[in-house]
């Protein structure tokens, strides 16, 4: 008997999906996060057959974005505080920059709604924001703060903080975050800034220096921001961060540095959006070598180093990086591989801890697409790009 057990945490759904084999037969449990889900089973001819479909099931899956939840890797409903490494990979695609997250650690986003007030259990992970005709961020986060809800509260999606007013940060935000951190002792996740382009776009959302946060927030584990102006991490420290991810058009050369001589001993997740220099992006694969060294970040499964225009250099030097022989997830998506940059993708190491690689929205031609799919590495190759090999100009995902 075999049993592979999956979860998929994105920012539209929370799901699971489990498959055990026994003999020539197959049962399949999928569902919600949270729920029995319902089963299928399948009989097969032979115990061969029944493998083979087993297997092909399992490729698909991971393939989808699926994270092997083997080992209890799930989320625990009564222990809510330990989160669990799918959350992590929870990887925002290309679509999903268009809309609001939907879940956020595997849990429902709702508005905070004042008039109805929180529900109690912490199974909602409640976002506060302004929009262009109310500013009341801070007047709803305060009113959350006051009830006993916010105890419970062990993620925090904070949405659009500038109202009518484009070039606000969240200081005064965080500030009252920070203020108020003896109200959200639970605390672990922390989502500052969902905004989407209907809102402000990425490379306009004002930023500020990220530390307060994680010096008053003692148990954070994960921390997603937006926007790449003004973002700073003056004093990158914490014992129990387990993700970062830094979603930007253009990612200041400084705070890469930052990055780079922080002391996050418990990463298991690094996300970065280094964007292009049109819209603030000053880095160059030279000033990711600390990450690639392999040095940093002892416990890090899952690299991304996204929504770059420079994806073919890093590409061709991550290939023989030592962090690529013990990292399990390397993600390239959303920025402009070429054919260049996949040819070298043909030489990364197969029989390593490498077990993942997207280059999802890419500008890769379809033969070595096919290459790349023979891999013995399940590859992401969703969404190529269908320009000409003559067509001069390329773009990462997200740039304004």
């Amino acid at each position: 008997m075999e049993r592979r057990e999956f979860v998929l945490m994105d920012a539209n759904s929370s799901k699971f999906w489990n498959i055990e084999l026994d003999g020539a037969r197959h049962t399949v449990t999928y569902g919600r996060i949270g729920t029995s889900g319902q089963s299928q089973t399948k009989e097969f001819s032979s115990a061969d057959k029944a493998k083979a479909d087993f297997d092909k099931l399992v490729a698909s899956k991971l393939k989808k974005g699926y994270a092997d939840a083997a080992g209890g890797d799930t989320v625990d409903e009564n222990d809510s505080d330990l989160l669990p490494p799918a959350a992590f990979v929870s990887v925002i695609k290309q679509a999903d920059i268009y809309e609001n997250v939907k879940t956020f650690i595997g849990r429902k986003v709702a508005d905070y709604d004042p008039a109805k007030g929180p529900t109690r259990g912490g199974k909602t992970i409640y976002r506060f924001r302004s929009d262009w005709e109310d500013d009341v961020l801070q007047e709803n986060l305060e009113h959350f703060l006051a009830t006993d809800a916010s105890l419970e509260a062990t993620g925090i999606v904070i949405g659009s903080w500038s109202g009518d007013d484009a070039m606000r940060g969240p200081d005064l935000v965080i500030e009252l975050l920070v203020k108020n951190a003896d109200r959200l002792p639970r605390l672990v996740a922390l989502f500052l800034g969902d905004i989407i382009s209907e809102e402000n776009e990425m490379s306009w959302i004002q930023q500020t220096d990220l530390s307060p946060l994680l010096e008053v927030f003692s148990n954070l584990q994960l921390l997603r921001t937006r926007g790449g102006a003004g973002l700073e991490l003056k004093k990158p420290r914490h014992d129990k961060l387990r993700a970062l991810a830094l979603e930007s058009g253009g990612l200041p050369v400084e705070v890469v540095r930052s990055v780079c001589i922080s002391d996050f001993p418990n990463l298991e997740h690094l996300e970065l959006w280094l964007g292009t220099g049109q819209y603030g992006g000053t880095s160059s694969v030279q000033d990711l070598q600390p990450i690639l060294s392999g040095k940093l970040f002892p416990k890090l499964k899952y690299l991304g180093l996204r929504n770059c225009e420079y994806a073919d250099d890093v590409a061709a030097v991550v290939v023989n990086s030592p962090i690529v022989e013990r990292i399990e997830t390397l993600d390239l998506s959303l920025g402009v591989l070429t054919d260049e940059g996949a040819q070298a993708l043909l030489s990364l190491p197969e029989d390593g801890s490498l077990k993942k690689v997207s280059i999802h929205y890419n500008y890769v031609g379809k033969d070595l697409l096919k290459k790349l799919n023979n891999l013995k590495i399940s590859i992401d190759t969703s969404k190529p790009s269908t320009m000409d090999e003559d067509d001069e100009w390329r773009f990462v995902a997200v740039g304004e």
